[in-house]
């Protein structure tokens, strides 16, 4: 039977400062396209964390702190580049991709979203991994599974982590909002369980100066459509081939109690862990308590696997 991990997080207890290698710079797919940020953490190796954000993420101390926490925790370094259409230089998705978007696919936005990946490993002289595990949070859920795909035709996937997937269910654009109203408001108490870490709290106030991420409403309007269809499980592997991993806090509207549990009951058995993280909702993530428990639990999860891992494409 599947692992189902309920968490309990003592949110007062000591959290060390993670640290690595950490570069920051900005990725072009060509000379003509829009530039994006990204991020690398973590030495150089023939693995690769494929870290996908959520909506509105800037790249910054804040999101370094987490990358490095999965790189210990994964045992490789960490890629993270910023959603195309919501980035520090509030650069417009490109016509064609937000067309299909407003369809309700995310496949050319994933697609787009690789190009620039691929593009920052190359920027840095860098071939693509043999070997990759794959990360998401909220939008970033759908993005990462979207791009299974395209990753799998050069690499190998070893595992899929979704943290509060949100597509998982058909929902209008207003119950997607009223949704969205309920976890935003339930940021506070989040980011509060950060108080008592200083080294935290001294990477918020630095990220808070920094420029946030921008996009415009046409591109806004295309995401919502995106995120109101339920595009997952969607390509996600569930035959045991890779191991999955799922979390969901327990107070979440955006990542829909039933629609979680019905993706947790079609999960491989022995590949991968269920987590319910106790008391949050949908902002889990921006709370570092809960970051230096749950972390290493999926880097274990990914560790351990399945029994094998999905190979690349044959060409």
């Amino acid at each position: 039977m599947r692992e189902w991990v309920r968490l309990s997080v003592d949110t007062a207890h000591e959290i060390p400062e993670p640290s690595g290698r950490l570069l920051q710079f900005v990725a072009r797919i060509d000379p003509d396209q829009p530039p994006l940020q990204a991020l690398l953490v973590g030495e150089p190796s023939d693995r690769l964390l494929v870290y996908f954000p959520g909506f509105n993420t800037p790249l910054g101390p804040w999101e370094a702190a987490k990358c490095r926490m999965l790189a210990t925790a994964f045992d490789e370094p960490v890629l993270l580049v910023e959603i195309p259409g919501m980035s520090h230089y509030g650069d417009p998705l490109p016509s064609r991709v937000r067309k299909q978007m407003l369809k309700g696919d995310v496949q050319a936005w994933a697609n787009l979203m690789v190009d620039y990946q691929e593009a920052a490993l190359a920027s840095l002289g860098l071939a693509l991994p043999s070997t990759i595990d794959v990360l998401g949070y909220s939008t970033g859920c759908s993005l990462g599974v979207a791009a299974l795909s395209r990753w799998g035709r050069d690499t190998a996937v070893r595992s899929v982590s979704l943290v509060e997937p949100v597509a998982t269910m058909p929902r209008n654009l207003f119950r997607l909002e009223l949704h969205n109203l309920a976890d935003v408001l339930r940021q506070p108490a989040s980011y509060a369980t950060n108080h008592p870490h200083d080294w935290v709290m001294r990477a918020r106030r630095r990220q808070l100066r920094e420029p946030w991420v921008r996009y415009g409403p046409a591109d806004l309007v295309a995401i919502a459509h995106v995120l109101g269809r339920p595009h997952l499980p969607g390509d996600l592997p569930l035959d045991g081939s890779v191991a999955v991993s799922l979390v969901r806090g327990d107070r979440s509207d955006l990542c829909h109690s039933d629609s979680f549990a019905a993706l947790a009951a079609a999960a491989p058995d022995d590949a991968g862990i269920t987590v319910e993280v106790q008391g949050f909702g949908h902002p889990l993530w921006h709370s570092f308590p809960v970051l230096e428990k749950l972390v290493p639990m999926l880097g274990d999860a990914a560790q351990q696997g399945g029994g094998s891992v999905i190979d690349p494409s044959p060409r």
